[in-house]
């Protein structure tokens, strides 16, 4: 295995994407980890990508794309999503236990708290151009 393999997608702002972009994951990951752990990243990457598509844009535009990065290095997998959408860093907001959510009624947290259990988040804000890079690392 290449430990410097890294696979740059792009993709619409539109839920229409989430298919293809599950099939991506699954896909650069291959026979290097167990069903278990394919599925909880691939859970992870599609919320991640719904909650840029559906919250990360005020209206829809045709010309923006959603860049998704995928390295495989030698002790993890990194993903890192990059978008023009409203800035917004979820290593700081606060993750209710889903007890909490659930007895809340919350419509909302549910996602954002799983990948916080599955994956290492880390967010930055780009400058030049401006963008959000979301990155999410498991363990290999």
């Amino acid at each position: 295995m290449d430990s410097s393999l890294e696979k740059i997608l792009y993709y619409s702002v539109d839920l229409d994407e989430l298919s293809k972009i599950r099939g991506e994951v699954r896909e650069f990951l291959g026979e290097e980890c167990t069903d278990i752990v394919k599925g909880r990243i691939v859970f992870c990457l599609d919320e991640a990508m719904t909650n840029v598509i559906e919250h990360g844009f005020t209206e829809p535009i045709s010309s923006s794309k959603i860049e998704l990065r995928m390295k495989k290095n030698k002790g993890s997998w990194k993903f890192s999503i990059l978008d023009e959408g409203v800035p917004f860093d979820p290593t700081k907001e606060k993750s209710e236990t889903w007890k909490e959510l659930y007895e809340s009624g919350a419509d909302g947290g549910f996602g954002l708290r799983s990948i916080k259990k599955i994956m290492v988040v880390r967010y930055q804000r780009l400058k030049n151009p401006p963008r959000n890079k979301l990155t999410l690392i498991h363990t290999r």
